[in-house]
């Protein structure tokens, strides 16, 4: 049969219990009661009534993985070995109970093999992987029929042996091809360094998960893990041995490549980043260099406007000052003039048939009347007012 996988077992809990250690004897091994079954304790024990009393049942030479212990963690197969035992033995059933050397066990329990419709329900639990057979003396009625039952399902791939249950040994040995087969190579790139990491990560911790089940199985401390696997256990262990350091190795070959690539790429981004920053810095000192300079230029231009106005408006003041002031002086000279000839002025022909010969001008410019005969034009008065020259 095949069995189904209960999420979360852990691969390394292929464990079961060990039978107590029988101390109290029978009469004889051919001994045997008739007994119905009350329910299923785990998957080798059950509680029947014999004879009238309900006594504890813990089924000879087999052993299954734990389900109920108080004191341990459901281990891989336990709950299916379990739920074997009750499809098998209903409340009700009637089955036999057939006697070894010693009767009970250190906790009470009725040792015995359990028959029903004349097939051995020990033999039943071993033959669908469920449970291994073990040998504890002098009870050694059922062993080599549980044994045999066991290599029947080691043959199968039945249940502990069904490499399509997660957590059997079997199925953790589907690790070491891929873990064997890693390549050797490192690659050039972050990229490749990287997807090389992700790929080796899984199958590395696969090999490691296989390796801690096999160190249980040498250990021998755990009955069903080391029953159920001590035939493949040692070619396992060989070629875990073999492929897991290497794949740990290459490991850390990728992990190292890949930090030299980091430091490099962070190096090369610091440099393009002090390059950029240097390029930023100086493209903005020459835009406040040209900028400063377009401002100096357009300040010395204003400044320039601004004396070349003012020069023109102390000019235009200047002249009009002129103006004003010999405006002044003629009209000063006019107020003092003779009025016998400022009447001979006002009587003179305003444009005279031929201009008069006009003497030298003295060389100031200025003169008196007498430097200018006939003019009757416009005068223009040094300062004092006492000379003139045409305007």
């Amino acid at each position: 049969m095949r069995v189904k996988v209960i999420a979360g077992v852990a691969a390394v809990a292929v464990v079961g219990s060990v039978a107590g250690i029988a101390v109290a004897q029978s009469g004889g091994p051919d001994d045997r009661d008739r007994a119905t079954v009350v329910r299923v304790i785990d998957g080798d024990t059950i509680d029947a009534e014999v004879n009238g009393d309900v006594e504890r049942v813990r089924l000879l030479n087999v052993d299954t993985p734990e389900n109920k212990h108080p004191e341990k963690a459901v281990q891989c197969l336990g709950p299916e070995a379990t739920d074997f035992l009750e499809d098998l033995l209903a409340p009700g059933d009637r089955i036999e109970l057939v006697y070894d050397v010693e009767r009970t066990d250190r906790y009470d329990r009725t040792l015995a093999g359990v028959y029903k419709d004349e097939s051995l329900v020990n033999a039943d639990i071993a033959e669908a992987g469920l449970g291994v057979a073990v040998l504890y003396e002098p009870n050694d009625r059922f062993y080599q029929e549980v044994l045999d039952a066991q290599a029947r399902a080691v043959e199968a791939g039945e249940g502990l042996h069904d490499p399509q249950v997660e957590c059997t040994l079997p199925a953790l040995a589907d690790a070491l091809p891929p873990l064997e087969e890693l390549p050797a190579e490192i690659p050039a790139d972050a990229a490749g360094v990287a997807a090389a990491l992700a790929a080796a990560a899984p199958v590395i911790a696969a090999g490691e998960a296989l390796g801690s089940a096999l160190d249980l199985v040498a250990s021998g401390s755990h009955v069903v893990l080391a029953k159920a696997y001590s035939a493949s256990a040692p070619e396992w262990r060989k070629r875990v041995d073999a492929a897991l350091p290497a794949a740990v190795a290459y490991q850390q070959d990728l992990t190292d490549r890949g930090a030299e690539l980091k430091r490099a790429a962070e190096k090369k981004a610091a440099e393009e980043k002090a390059a950029a920053e240097k390029k930023a810095a100086e493209e903005k000192a020459a835009a406040e260099k040209k900028a400063a300079e377009e401002k100096a230029a357009a300040e010395r231009k204003a400044e320039a406007e601004q004396r070349a106005e003012a020069k023109a408006e102390a000019d235009r003041k200047a002249d009009e000052a002129r103006r004003e002031a010999a405006r002044k002086a003629e009209a000063e000279v006019e107020r003092k003039a003779p009025p016998e000839r400022s009447r001979q002025r006002q009587q003179a022909p305003a444009q005279p048939s031929s201009p008069p010969r006009r003497q030298q001008a003295p060389s100031s410019g200025y003169g008196t009347d007498a430097d200018f005969p006939g003019y009757t034009g416009p005068r223009c008065y040094a300062p004092g007012g006492r000379s003139w020259r045409p305007c």
